[in-house]
């Protein structure tokens, strides 16, 4: 199929993030699969001459990818007993932190985050 055949690179990303598709071994494995819309190439960058990222839904947007929303991540934390953020970083060297709690959850949820505490998360 020629360029012109498939939809748009802003349409395959809409079908990304629907998807929850964030890493080129999920976008690929989904493309092999009898669902995957003929009208979405399989290998986007070689279509659009675009980088995969800008296809790919981004990992760390709500709902997508490998992390949990806020409020799933603070009651999480808080199963866990942790209160402040030195107890966080502690699970973390010791490697108990959740795989889907950032390791900056600060960071990664700046809008809501409030202060340096873990009281709210």
């Amino acid at each position: 199929m020629s360029q012109d055949k498939y939809v748009s690179i802003t349409e395959a990303a809409r079908y990304a993030r629907e998807k929850k598709l964030s890493s080129i071994k999920e976008w690929l494995e989904a493309s092999e699969g009898d669902e995957f819309p003929e009208s979405i190439p399989k290998r986007p960058p070689n279509v659009y001459g675009c980088k995969w990222s800008e296809v790919l839904a981004p990992k760390n947007s709500p709902g997508c990818g490998r992390f949990v929303e806020f409020h799933e991540a603070c009651r999480i934390a808080r199963t866990l007993g942790v209160e402040t953020m030195t107890q966080f970083r502690e699970l973390s060297k010791e490697g108990g932190r959740p795989a889907n709690i950032p390791s900056n959850p600060n960071l990664h949820y700046k809008s809501e985050w409030k202060g340096s505490a873990l009281k709210h998360l």
